[in-house]
């Protein structure tokens, strides 16, 4: 009786528990068709939007591409020579992987990167288009050389008096755009396409067999049912949407996303039998696995649980972590950056990008060695890192460079925390008792538009390069100036060669005169570029771009050779003549032959070398001081004569100077400007006069404005004055005039 019993208990319970596996197998059966459902419409909503925004980053990027290469043809005698036009356009071709690049005149005559000319390339109609909207994409059409299908982008030239200078396009292969819809395929079985609102295809991954949507074939009925209306009228009104439709007897969701550019959507489809088959798969693998794994788990679970822990912390510190500074590396921060900027978005707080940079730190690791560069770097590392506030970000990028995401309620009180954050990172240089001079620069990108990181980086690269430029100053924001800055740049980069070939770089003479009588001693020679059509460009606009670039060089050589010609015209006129010094950049000293090429066109011209004197900025001197000494010794076997400029404006050390034997020091205006109204400055002024004296070397002071100015120079003194008390700089013409004069009342 007992084992009946116990036998119908245990039937009984094998029954229900049958009957529940059974009833939550079906039940688990429907719940997960429902979820994967619900999931696949929401991941092809999804999907349909990022291909969009994606594609939109595309197009866009191709644009600015275009835009920069318009901007660099728009300067004088750029378009005359087709060959050399040619030559640049394919090496833009190449340089950002088109297909094929071209310029297209007003005339209608089409020349690309590969030589060839065609007229008409782009259509009138189109080119009407191109300047009213400021851009032009094709739709699909043949390739005129390859005969691949291609796209067509195309931008104006800047325009010049009301017209434009022609247009610059560009074509790529539908092949190619096809790889970035691939690079958004959620699955083997999903399609994408971009197309336009009638349906016509424009690309598709994988190949589509049809050209359009809405007239896909007599066997489907996608073409005759409501979702195709509902398509075609989201489609028409400019809206986006997802619908569920069979085509050709198979079941599919489909989403579409308007793009911003010539009306195009981007539409994902994925098969509903996908969805059911991991379903299914699913369901199997469950009552499979549930059976052998249960067995198992118990064993397994607890070594499955530390390996996988093990693996991944191993994997993560590899992949995500500065092996140094143990801080997030860039990888890792580029990975956070975009829900943590979401989450600020969400919050409406503006935030910015910050770069930060270690000053000279290459020099601290020469001085001080790699282990304590190395703990620099950790302390600066662990000081930012520990001024960041819940939500910001921090990794370091790379070498002495580190990247925050910091909250930006308000750009001032921005700008005061990171000066703040910069100053206390600093003093994180103790290392062995021993002080180490560090100090921070850093660049603010304030993000206020959708761009790719790699852009933010670019921006906030720029704003550290500006804060860079300016002594003393910790930090700077990036803004227009910044990106028009650079488009100046890229202007005199491509006139200054045409510039000097045709004259336009001038030379202007400004007195040094004695203090007493006020009569010129010798002169500075001075370069003033006049342009045809903007006149004036300061000197401040183009040397730096040019000692960047390095057509200083030429520059510099150019002004030497113009300062003799007016020493030979001088002398073989019978005019006064006097000594003028000559500027020359560092770069000059590089170059083994520096010395030998100013002797050999000096000689060239017939000017004695005392007649010339060659002037050195404070930064060049300071630089490598022992090749400056080799350099003035050299100088001085030629018998030129040698003064140091600018001195006073950065580091200046009169240890230093007492082993360089300079004919001439020039005090900084600014030096003397802060003299002004300060006693304990002007004793200092006083004493270095005195000082530079005895060491044997004249003392001229420039940016003499004031006759106090004057007054107290001589009564210290200063050997001789420049500056516009005595006389502004001067045409060639009016400086003889000038000399003329002061011989005449002798």
């Amino acid at each position: 009786m007992y084992k009946t019993t116990g036998f119908k208990r245990a039937f009984v319970l094998i029954l229900a528990a049958a009957t529940s596996v059974a009833a939550g197998s079906v039940w688990y059966w429907k719940q997960v068709t429902e979820r994967l459902s619900q999931d696949a419409r929401a991941m092809i909503v999804n999907a349909s939007q990022e291909l969009a925004e994606n594609f939109d980053r595309l197009l866009g990027t191709e644009f600015q591409v275009l835009f920069s290469i318009a901007v660099s043809l728009d300067s004088p005698g750029a378009l005359e020579d087709q060959e050399k036009l040619v030559v640049y356009l394919d090496r833009q071709n190449r340089r950002n992987s088109f297909t094929l690049t071209g310029y297209q005149g007003p005339e209608g005559r089409a020349v690309f990167s590969n030589g060839n000319v065609l007229q008409d390339f782009i259509s009138p109609q189109n080119v009407e288009e191109i300047y009213e909207r400021g851009h032009y994409i094709s739709g699909r059409r043949k390739g005129p050389f390859s005969g691949k299908d291609i796209l067509v982008f195309a931008v104006p030239m800047p325009a010049e008096n009301g017209h434009s200078a022609g247009i610059v396009f560009a074509t790529q292969t539908i092949e190619f755009y096809a790889q970035a819809l691939a690079a958004n395929a959620l699955q083997g079985e999903s399609l994408s396409f971009i197309l336009n609102r009638g349906g016509d295809i424009i690309i598709a991954y994988p190949r589509a067999v049809y050209d359009n949507l809405f007239k896909a074939g007599a066997d489907s009925s996608f073409d005759r049912g409501r979702s195709s209306l509902r398509m075609q009228q989201d489609m028409s009104q400019g809206a986006s949407g997802w619908t569920g439709y069979t085509l050709r007897g198979e079941h599919r969701y489909a989403s579409y996303y308007p793009l911003e550019y010539n009306e195009w959507y981007a539409l994902s489809v994925l098969p509903t039998k996908s969805v059911a088959d991991r379903a299914q798969t699913l369901m199997i693998m469950s009552l499979v696995l549930c059976l052998s794994i249960i067995v198992v788990l118990g064993l397994l679970l607890v070594f499955i649980l530390r390996m996988q822990s093990q693996s991944s912390r191993a994997l993560y510190r590899m992949g995500f972590v500065d092996p140094l500074t143990e801080a997030d590396n860039l990888n890792a921060f580029r990975f956070k950056f975009p829900r943590a900027a979401a989450a600020f978005k969400e919050k409406n707080i503006p935030y910015a990008l910050v770069m930060v940079n270690i000053n000279r730190f290459k020099a601290l690791n020469d001085i001080y060695g790699f282990e304590q560069g190395d703990q620099v770097l950790k302390q600066v590392a662990a000081a930012l890192k520990g001024s960041l506030l819940e939500g910001e970000l921090f990794c370091r990028s790379s070498a002495d460079i580190f990247l925050l995401l910091l909250a930006c309620p308000d750009r001032t009180e921005l700008g005061r925390r990171v000066d703040d954050v910069a100053v206390r990172a600093g003093r994180y240089h103790q290392s062995s008792g021993e002080s180490m001079p560090l100090s921070l620069t850093c660049g603010i990108y304030l993000v206020d538009e959708n761009v790719p990181f790699y852009i933010m980086m670019d921006r906030a690269n720029l704003a550290w390069a500006s804060a860079k430029q300016h002594a003393g100053q910790i930090c700077a924001f990036y803004d227009e100036e910044s990106r028009r800055q650079i488009v100046i740049e890229k202007q005199i980069e491509s006139n200054m060669a045409q510039a000097l070939e045709n004259g336009e770089f001038k030379i202007y003479l400004q007195p040094k005169c004695d203090f007493k009588t006020g009569r010129t001693h010798s002169a500075e020679a001075l370069v003033r570029w006049m342009q045809p059509k903007r006149g004036l460009v300061p000197p401040d606009h183009f040397i730096p771009v040019f000692e960047k670039n390095g057509f200083i060089l030429k520059l510099d050589m150019f002004m030497l050779e113009e300062t003799l010609r007016l020493l030979k015209k001088w002398k073989e006129e019978g005019k006064p003549v006097v000594p003028v010094g000559v500027n020359f950049s560092r770069l000059h000293l590089q170059e083994p032959h520096f010395i030998d090429e100013l002797a050999q066109t000096a000689d060239k011209y017939g000017v004695e070398h005392q007649l010339l004197e060659i002037e050195l900025t404070e930064s060049v001197v300071f630089g490598n001081v022992d090749l400056m000494k080799q350099v003035i010794e050299g100088l001085h076997g030629k018998g030129f004569s040698v003064a140091m400029d600018d001195f006073g404006s950065g580091y200046s050390s009169l240890n230093v100077l007492k082993n360089l034997d300079f004919d001439c020091i020039k005090l900084d205006k600014e030096f003397l400007a802060r003299g002004e109204g300060n006693p304990r400055m002007r004793q200092i002024i006083s004493g270095l006069v005195r000082m530079v004296k005895s060491l044997g070397s004249g003392v001229v002071a420039e940016g003499v404005e004031t006759a106090e100015q004057a007054e107290f120079l001589s009564r210290i003194g200063c050997d001789l004055a420049q500056g516009y008390l005595f006389s502004r700089p001067l045409p060639p013409q009016e400086f003889e005039k000038r000399l003329l004069d002061e011989r005449d009342k002798k």
